[in-house]
């Protein structure tokens, strides 16, 4: 496989991935509880917690639309050679997975189901490591398209402009001169 094609396919695996993420997780996330939780905030620790549970679903349905729009911003990169693209997924994506990392610690706690946990736990545990593998193939071309661009910009300011009117006189083959050195 190569890079460019593994680049392709983590951009329409990140879409999936999202896509099913939403799904599945869109119980889990859902707190209707949070105005019992105001009576225990005593710390501006505890305040952050509980506006991370309380809007886990918003924060995480704001990610991943970003998510998606980055991925079809990284389909794009690929099909027209932009580096930048690619970097703006690598960086968003570690980004995305920290911040589900943190919503699954701060969510996970209240399920009751313990084969519940363990399967939201196994889900971003293998999508995170399914990033991993694809990223290997996004770094890989977005260097191949950096080293390219920069090679194409050297070549271009080396390269001398005549500024005469373009009449250049007639050159005398090698062979010509060869030939009539030897013919005297």
């Amino acid at each position: 496989m190569t890079a460019r094609m593994g680049s392709l396919l983590s951009g329409v695996f990140t879409i999936t991935a999202v896509d099913l993420y939403l799904i599945f997780e869109q119980k889990y996330l859902r707190r209707n509880n949070c105005t019992e939780h105001a009576s225990q905030i005593k710390s501006a620790s505890i305040l952050i917690k509980l506006f991370i549970i309380c809007w886990s679903l918003t924060i995480v349905f704001f990610l991943s639309f970003i998510t998606i729009l980055v991925s079809c911003l990284l389909l794009y990169s690929v099909y027209a050679h932009v580096y930048r693209g690619l970097v703006i997924y690598i960086v968003w994506i570690f980004f995305y997975e920290t911040v589900n990392i943190v919503v699954q610690c701060l969510t996970n706690d209240d399920s009751s189901v313990g084969e519940v946990r363990v399967m939201r736990w196994f889900g971003l545990v293998s999508r995170i490591c399914m990033h991993c593998f694809w990223m290997f193939f996004v770094i890989t071309y977005a260097y191949m398209i950096y080293k390219n661009k920069n090679q194409g910009n050297i070549i271009s300011y080396n390269r001398r402009i005549s500024s005469s009117s373009g009449d250049f006189p007639r050159r005398k083959s090698k062979i010509l001169n060869f030939s009539r050195r030897y013919s005297e």
